[in-house]
């Protein structure tokens, strides 16, 4: 990525929309060689705020700049020397072939009767070549998919030669080759210096490519800056009604979103408790299903950048709270025993226990409550010189349960309590 450049597109304390207000006083300034992605629930006025710089949406207050100048200055054809716009949709009902349709693109750039020139031409194969259409030169446009032609309109925005790029949803015909050749391209043509407003819908994508995110939503626009500032979990929660993990992506770096729970997702209470000891992520998806069948869940001590630890974040749940790779230590074995003495349930999923969490399962074993122990516990998991057997054995012979896989956890569950 290199530097950012002048500012090339710039909304100030606009008012924008048709004929109400759609989002109203919107500052963000797009600067050359930058991608801002705009995220949203459907409705917030995201493609609004695209429209508004092709002319199919009303600025209604405020100013809206293009490289410096209000865009009223400006008449479509010479808007069109700098501004491109690739919609949600694309429609072809002419019989073009798809070259004669890419030309379109350099129409701004003509004279009223001028012919291609050699340089047009080049720009003209560039932008096939870069979108992967040049092999569909000449196929006639209303017989394509609508991939194909979601890829040849990109070609023909990329023949005018922009320097501000507008994207409205830009993948959402591609399959995922496609997807990212695209976003690739766009990604590079930033780079390059190009400035790049898009709409996201896929919040994984506008973080893995745009610098900056901006969040439609309430009729404005907040909270603005990088993925990671943007996209947090009271941001999800907030702007989306959902509940997430947010984490890093191991092969990108990028932010990655993961929903956990939607808002109003939960029934009715079952009035049934039950706590889980977890950790190295065995839990995850246990915490989650539990709670969309309506239990009550606490779970023991978890260390933060676990996932386990950050899904019951997401679900709200109560838990033992400890920093990275923390010990469970006697204050956190006592809170975590006394989250279970209250459980109608205990579950021991199929962590590997050490030294550093074998309080979490003497938690669970002296709770009193009726306990369910996930696998067995062989060499692969006890690292503790067979405390950690000796415990799991004394709950088997109490009674506990052995389940082998997560619905047998909830059979037994359901079993144990009368559900």
């Amino acid at each position: 990525m290199t530097a950012l450049g002048d500012v090339a597109l710039q909304y100030r304390d606009a008012t924008l929309g048709y004929h109400q207000p759609v989002v109203s006083d919107t500052t963000l300034a797009v600067h050359s060689g930058e991608v801002v992605g705009l995220i949203g629930p459907n409705g917030a006025g995201k493609s609004t705020m695209l429209r508004a710089v092709t002319g199919g949406a009303r600025v209604l207050g405020g100013t809206l700049e293009v490289l410096g100048r209000s865009l009223a200055t400006y008449d479509a054809r010479s808007l069109a020397r700098v501004v491109a716009a690739l919609p949600q949709t694309v429609s072809a009902t002419f019989r073009f072939s798809a070259r004669e349709f890419v030309e379109m693109g350099r129409h701004p750039h003509l004279g009223r009767f001028s012919d291609l020139s050699a340089h047009d031409r080049a720009v003209i194969d560039q932008a096939m070549e870069r979108t992967d259409t040049a092999r569909l030169a000449s196929e006639p446009v209303d017989t394509l998919s609508g991939g194909d032609l979601q890829r040849l309109t990109l070609a023909q925005t990329l023949a005018q030669e922009p320097t501000v790029l507008l994207l409205d949803e830009p993948t959402s015909h591609l399959d995922l080759n496609h997807r990212l050749q695209v976003l690739d391209l766009v990604r590079r043509l930033a780079d390059e210096g190009l400035a790049v407003l898009a709409v996201f819908h896929d919040l994984d994508m506008a973080a893995r490519y745009s610098d900056t995110l901006a969040a439609v939503h309430d009729g404005g626009i907040g909270p603005c800056g990088s993925p990671r500032e943007v996209l947090t979990g009271a941001l999800l929660g907030d702007v989306f009604g959902v509940s997430a993990v947010i984490g890093t992506d191991a092969v990108t770096g990028s932010v990655s979103v993961t929903p956990v729970l939607r808002r109003g997702e939960t029934p009715q209470p079952l009035g049934v408790r039950v706590h889980v000891v977890g950790g190295s992520g065995t839990a995850a998806r246990l915490l989650r299903r539990l709670v969309l069948e309506g239990y009550e869940v606490t779970a023991g001590a978890l260390n933060a950048g676990d996932t386990d630890h950050e899904v019951a974040v997401a679900l709200g749940l109560r838990f033992v709270p400890l920093p990275p790779f923390a010990p469970v230590d006697a204050h956190a074995e006592a809170e975590a025993a006394a989250l279970a003495a209250v459980a109608d349930i205990v579950v021991v999923s199929a962590t590997p226990f050490g030294s550093a969490n074998l309080g979490n399962l003497r938690s669970a074993v002296g709770s009193g409550a009726p306990i369910v122990l996930v696998g067995s516990l062989g060499p692969d998991r006890d690292f503790t010189n067979g405390a950690a057997a000796a415990l799991w054995a004394d709950a088997l012979a109490s009674g506990a349960v052995a389940a082998a896989t997560e619905d047998d956890v909830m059979d037994a569950i359901s079993e144990v309590s009368g559900r």
